[in-house]
């Protein structure tokens, strides 16, 4: 069985460790094209890794058609399953199923989920931070975080292209959305703020100070992560490696 590394870190280490360097591909490998839903890993589209949300026995089915790999090696670790595919060339040495290879894993949601609650539950809730800094505030309710945290709940189990966040530090796009809506929020907040003390009115029925409604632009992020979250993980010829 192939073992993949699973050291867990807090969700910010996410793009460094998927930011490693990848060596050059071996000739025969160059021409590879991925599976029509993938993207490269690498914000610039440079490299050999890539993310799908195909399954990984239609990508192994896939890459077998295409390029008639000499062995296939099934893989289990964790919430991660998938296969190697191995160009072997006839070589029998111990080396070979490790010299030219086609790798494709895929992340069992469930599990994965199940995994952080047990050990490190605080990753599940990193996402939803600021949108639980709204309960209580402008009508919305504990029921209606539960409810939207429920309908985003893998979110942080998923893995995301690499991005450069807006203070121009490596991330990736959960990372970034983040950032960038919490960056949003406060320019929203201070020009509501701008306008009162210039003589503008936001009361409520009591008379009390509303604060700016930050509900919808959360909301609106986990929309928009939800369609750029990926569950397979396409590596071409490198040693194996996994998001956490």
């Amino acid at each position: 069985m192939t073992v993949i590394h699973k050291d867990m870190k807090k969700i910010f280490v996410l793009a460094a460790v998927l930011a490693m360097s990848f060596s050059t591909i071996f000739a025969q490998r160059v021409e590879l094209t991925p599976y029509p839903d993938a993207v490269p890993l690498s914000d610039d589209g440079i490299g050999k890794v890539y993310l799908s949300n195909t399954d990984s026995k239609v990508l192994m089915e896939f890459f077998a058609s295409e390029y008639a790999p000499d062995k296939i090696i099934p893989i289990k670790d964790g919430y991660f399953s998938g296969y190697r595919l191995c160009f072997t060339g006839g070589c029998e040495s111990p080396g070979a199923e490790s010299a030219d290879w086609i790798q494709v894993l895929t992340i069992d949601e469930e599990a994965a989920f199940a995994w952080f609650m047990k050990n490190t539950p605080e990753y599940l809730t990193l996402p939803f931070e600021g949108l639980k800094s709204c309960v209580n505030k402008n009508g919305h309710k504990q029921r209606d975080y539960e409810a939207v945290v429920e309908e985003f709940k893998y979110l942080a189990c998923r893995m995301y292209r690499q991005a450069v966040a807006p203070d121009g530090t490596e991330s990736n796009e959960m990372n970034t959305a983040l950032l960038h809506t919490r960056l949003t929020i406060g320019g929203k907040t201070e020009a509501m703020y701008a306008s009162l003390e210039s003589g503008g009115v936001f009361n409520t029925t009591e008379g009390t100070k509303k604060s700016y409604d930050a509900w919808n632009d959360w909301v609106n992020c986990y929309r928009n992560l939800n369609e750029k979250g990926f569950v397979t993980l396409i590596e071409f010829n490198e040693p194996a490696i996994t998001p956490f």
